[in-house]
């Protein structure tokens, strides 16, 4: 509208006495524009559908047909509506409008023909504010810091100068007579020449490359609609990246200053650039909670990183260019693994960390990328490992609020820039430092007592080393205690059961000779999050949706409500959650914790253990404290019973004390307590087959372990007595801390006669399980997969190919995929004549026996389907980031037949 009034003016006060003067689009007419109209009519906000801030959106005109009529000035809208002749009037009352001299300008232009020109629309480099003088300061606020690679300079930016120093603070020169706050600054890679980015807020932005020595200009890159907030050299330095408060990231040839393309897409104002180490990639960090990967050479947007629930206010990444790290509003710092580099490609999120209570403002990374320094909003700084993403020390708050950091490895230490007009230095902990002098962990000792004493409650409450007694608790609210010793170091198993006819539900815990609970750790959130969508009760394993699910790992530690369970697979979809630990069946817990309910928005967290005396640092989450106490088996094979396994912390006397977790209590609420010496191992199972074995096809079964007295170690299950012409993939490893594996009998299509007559009789295959416990080897039988047969015809046989060729059904051949990435394969089946079912190899689970963290992956509603009539599927199968490095086989199991399966082929995960 303030368009169509400035366009009024013009024509009321036209003059002829210069019509013979030639007036010039981008020297005469867009400076008027840009002054009076181009607030309210352009490309961002184009009242009326009007832009007048380019030639070719002024004469296509307004929603409400052509704003200016070519030769013919006095019927031209936007004129009409500056004389009042047409409403509505513009400029609105009390709004500035053009001169007569400048009408006179714009209405010769029109009736010359209204012709654009050849040349660059000048910049809007002033904006229409009231003179505010600003307060007096007793020190100008230092908005931007920069240091050379070698120290030897440094720069220290504030309002519309830059002085250069060297590395102590003695000034060498200055850069005056910028237009505004400058908001970045970086040296090149020999520390001869500074790159500034600057401009005026709400009018340009502009970056310009100084001389260090002399603060002489030598390219200035002007095209940017409003300020800009970032400017950098590419690290091969044949581009400059400049962003800003327009949205729009603009790459530069800084040898010539000529604009050579621009990148679009972002909603908000882009806070930071940062480039690969190979100048392939730029990642943009941005207002709108988002950042984005782009290809240099093409423009080409490779990746959105949506995780934030914030601004993004800093970006950076790794020196070997495998990292990208982010901070911003949310609170968070995040980091993810840099795959697009020429092709558009999912970047995986690798770690989230909660850091502070107030917004991030800026993060700084060490040259060799090992450490991560965070400014917080509250003062806070805080410094992170890379390796593990864990927070490693907190360092002296800063006493105003910060502008800028980053390292200076010549000092170790790193430079803060403060609002203050201050920079202040703080020394970074050496690496013996970050270590620490923590206590060397209890070293276990696994003891054989022989067998256990048995005692009656009535023969008092000193027990001997190992011992068995009955006990009741005889009335409501009523407590067992019981005393014996343990050296530092044991490792004792506590079992509390009730008799077979007792309904006690007992709770047990361990108390030091004082009374007090016996601290087991500590464990210290890093992620804070709530369970959405629907609460869980305290045995289901599947569907945990939690908030910020995105920022959690498999294997994460979850606390709420007292209770710490294990992330195990990931969310399939948006309509689905995280499955617990182990899978199946119900929850286990860990810590000695016991399965609870959790409510819909329960408050629930990421955590890691504390070691003993290890002191946690801040990050504005809480610490929980964990004590030896047990109310049902945290395995869950001991239903309700309590099982707690105990470390003695230092040797003396120490009590367990037994009661109902319900508060009751009677005569006939009896209980069995055992205080044994731990004895970790396992105990086996495996399932039948669930048919015969379809020849050209295979039918799988299930080996599973019952882990007790904290054995976590892997399982080994080999299969003797088979045929030869059974094809098995045993040895079937179940792997450390899992619960179960698949294994499969394959069978080809063809057999010679005499083993088929081996098929004529009764085959049964004997299952031993084996594993290293304590360093000695445990060998159980795990059954036998009994009268196995043969069946013919099946209605598919389904085989695993490589994407790009077929090779024989029944070959075992190499699938490799590293950690945190995807790769791709086929499924084939083979239809009997007259079958065009569609075929199902199942959902979540279809990729069986794959290592934990390894699974099919981008599979929708419908699972891993071939559909009706076709012979073969694609399918990716995805590595997560926790996945062990290392070959397992792998096949796939049809619905048909009962669930066939394909000829197993080898998985390699690579580090």
């Amino acid at each position: 509208m303030r368009f169509l009034l400035a366009s009024a003016f013009l024509i009321a006060f036209a003059t002829a006495g210069t019509a013979a003067d030639v007036v010039n689009f981008a020297s005469d007419v867009a400076p008027i524009l840009n002054k009076y109209c181009v607030g309210c009519h352009n490309a961002d906000e184009s009242e009326g559908g009007l832009r007048l801030d380019d030639h070719a959106g002024l004469i296509a005109g307004g929603d409400t047909g052509l704003a200016v009529t070519a030769g013919a000035s006095r019927s031209s809208r936007m004129l009409l509506m500056a004389t009042g002749k047409l409403e509505p009037r513009m400029p609105p009352a009390g709004e500035p409008g053009p001169t007569e001299q400048e009408i006179e300008l714009i209405t010769n232009w029109i009736d010359q023909g209204a012709i654009g020109t050849e040349g660059a629309v000048p910049i809007k480099m002033t904006i229409r504010t009231p003179p505010i003088a600003p307060a007096k300061l007793s020190k100008r606020p230092v908005t931007a810091i920069a240091i050379t690679a070698d120290a030897s300079r440094r720069a220290v930016a504030r309002f519309g100068s830059v002085e250069i120093q060297t590395g102590d603070g003695t000034p060498i020169a200055e850069i005056r007579d910028l237009p505004g706050k400058v908001h970045s600054l970086q040296f090149d890679r020999d520390g001869k020449r500074i790159l500034v980015a600057s401009g005026l807020s709400g009018a340009y932005g502009r970056a310009a490359i100084y001389h260090v020595e002399d603060a002489k200009l030598e390219t200035e890159l002007l095209g940017h609609r409003d300020i800009l907030y970032s400017a950098i050299f590419s690290p091969d330095e044949k581009w400059v990246a400049t962003a800003g408060y327009d949205r729009v990231i603009k790459l530069w040839d800084p040898h010539t200053g000529i604009e050579v393309r621009e990148l679009t897409g972002h909603n908000g104002a882009i806070y930071d650039l940062a480039f690969s180490p190979d100048s392939k990639v730029l990642v943009s960090a941005c207002a709108d909670a988002t950042l984005k990967v782009w290809n240099v050479q093409s423009g080409e947007r490779l990746d959105t990183l949506s995780q934030g629930e914030g601004e993004v206010m800093a970006v950076e990444v790794t020196a070997d260019g495998k990292t990208i790290i982010a901070c911003g509003a949310d609170h968070r710092l995040r980091a993810w693994h840099l795959k697009s580099s020429d092709s558009p490609e999912v970047n995986p999120l690798v770690a989230t960390r909660f850091v502070d209570e107030s917004p991030l403002l800026g993060l700084a990374l060490s040259s060799d990328s090992t450490r991560v320094a965070v400014l917080c909003q509250s003062g806070s700084v805080k410094l992170f490992d890379t390796s593990t993403w864990n927070q490693v020390a907190m360092l002296k708050p800063v006493r105003d609020t910060g502008t800028d950091i980053l390292f200076n490895d010549a000092t170790h230490s790193l430079l803060i820039s403060l609002m203050n007009g201050r920079i202040e230095n703080r020394e970074l902990p050496r690496p013996n430092q970050l270590e620490g002098k923590l206590k060397a962990p209890l070293t276990p000792i696994y003891m054989d007592l022989g067998d256990l004493t048995v005692r009656e409650e009535s023969a008092g409450t000193s027990l001997p080393r190992g011992a068995s007694v009955r006990g009741v608790i005889s009335s409501p609210g009523e407590v067992d205690e019981y005393t014996w010793y343990a050296a530092e170091g044991e490792v004792w198993a506590i079992d509390a059961d009730p008799t077979p006819t007792s309904p006690i539900d007992p709770i047990i815990t361990i108390l030091n000779v004082r009374g007090d609970p016996v601290l087991r750790t500590r464990l210290h959130a890093i992620r804070e999050s709530y369970y959405t969508f629907r609460g869980k009760d305290s045995s289901q394993t599947n569907d945990f949706r939690l908030f910020h699910g995105q920022d959690m790992n498999l294997d994460d530690y979850l606390y709420s409500a007292g209770e710490v369970t294990r992330l195990w697979k990931h969310p399939r979809g948006p309509d689905s959650g995280f499955d617990t630990y182990p899978g199946e069946g119900k929850r286990w817990t860990y810590f000695g914790t016991s399965g609870t309910t959790h409510a819909l928005g329960e408050p629930a967290y990421v955590v890691r253990p504390l070691a003993d005396d290890e002191t946690p640092v801040s990050n504005g989450l809480p610490v929980f404290d964990i004590y030896y106490q047990n109310d049902d088996d945290p395995m869950r094979i001991a239903g309700h019973s309590s099982r707690l396994r105990f470390t003695a912390p230092s040797a003396g006397l120490f009590k367990v004390r037994v009661t109902d977790t319900r508060g009751e209590g009677g005569a006939n609420y009896d209980y069995n307590l055992k205080v044994r010496a731990a004895a970790p191992g396992f105990r086996a199972s495996l399932t039948a087959l669930k048919g015969p074995i379809f020849k050209g096809t295979g039918r799988e079964f299930t080996v599973s372990v019952d882990r007790m007295d904290g054995f976590e170690g892997p399982v080994k299950f080999t299969l003797n007595g088979l045929p030869q012409s059974v094809t098995s993939n045993s040895p079937i490893i179940i792997e450390a801390g899992q619960r179960s594996a698949v294994g499969t009998l394959w069978v080809p299509a063809r057999i010679d006669a005499e083993e088929a007559k081996l098929w004529n009789g009764e085959i049964n295959a004997t299952v031993v399980a084996s594993a290293n416990v304590l360093g000695r080897h445990v060998e159980r039988v795990a059954g036998q997969l009994k009268q196995l047969k043969l069946a013919e015809d099946p209605a598919v046989i389904p085989s695993l190919h490589p994407l790009k060729h077929d090779v024989p059904e029944n070959e075992a051949w190499l699938l490799q995929v590293r950690r945190g990435e995807t790769v791709s394969a086929r499924v084939r089946v083979r239809r009997q004549a007259g079958f065009t079912n569609e075929v199902s190899f199942g959902k979540e689970d279809s990729g069986r026996n794959a290592s934990h963290g390894v699974y099919i992956d981008n599979i929708g509603l419908n699972g891993l389907l071939v559909l009706a009539d076709d012979e073969e599927r694609e399918f990716f199968l995805t590595a997560d980031a926790i996945a062990e490095p290392g070959r397992r086989s792998f096949f796939l199991t049809t619905n048909t037949n009962g669930g066939v399966t394909t000829h197993p082929i080898v998985v390699e995960v690579l580090p």
